[in-house]
């Protein structure tokens, strides 16, 4: 009884990580840039030898000018402050958890039985990658870098898509600018 309840929670977990919308969120900055004086960005152009659906790369910009302006930046071609870079991309993942243990031929838990129906169970899913980089427009150096991933593959609609960009850009956008270091 007490291996069923082990298997639920983690069961559940398992369950409650792969239904997550974003996840992998990171960021990272030079420390030396002083970001106060950031006022204004614009947009790097996307190569189109990079093969990026034009709507997702539309939805990532809309996102992030949207966050950008509700923290007081304004998007302007005319010299800007700094430029934005978006990385797009997918890559097929297989999720592989052995639980460690089954059930004998007769429902009777077995310690140390290795393999066999039951002991190991498989997830197979797309994960997009969305990076942002801030660079500098004068020295044309990185300053800011973010990124996030999230499973794409049930991402089948317009809706679903602005959906999860507009939570991936929030949650990448949460933490900057940076707070300078005391």
């Amino acid at each position: 009884m007490k291996a069923i309840k082990i298997f639920l929670v983690l069961f559940f977990i398992g369950f409650t990580v792969s239904c997550s919308s974003t996840y992998g969120v990171k960021y990272d900055y030079d420390t030396n840039a002083n970001f106060a004086d950031l006022k204004t960005f614009d947009w790097m152009p996307v190569p189109e030898k990079a093969g990026i659906d034009s709507l997702v790369v539309q939805r990532v910009k809309n996102a992030v000018n949207a966050e950008l302006q509700a923290k007081g930046l304004m998007m302007t071609s005319d010299n800007p402050d700094f430029l934005i870079a978006q990385h797009l991309g997918t890559e097929d993942k297989v999720q592989v958890t052995d639980l460690g243990y089954d059930y004998g031929p007769y429902g009777r838990y077995r310690a140390g039985y290795w393999g066999g129906p039951g002991g190991v169970s498989t997830y197979k899913y797309e994960e997009g990658s969305l990076i942002l980089d801030f660079v500098d427009a004068k020295s044309k150096k990185m300053i800011w870098r973010g990124s996030a991933k999230a499973e794409v593959q049930n991402v089948d609609t317009p809706d679903k898509s602005e959906k999860l960009i507009n939570s991936a850009v929030h949650e990448i956008l949460k933490k900057f600018p940076p707070v300078p270091s005391k």
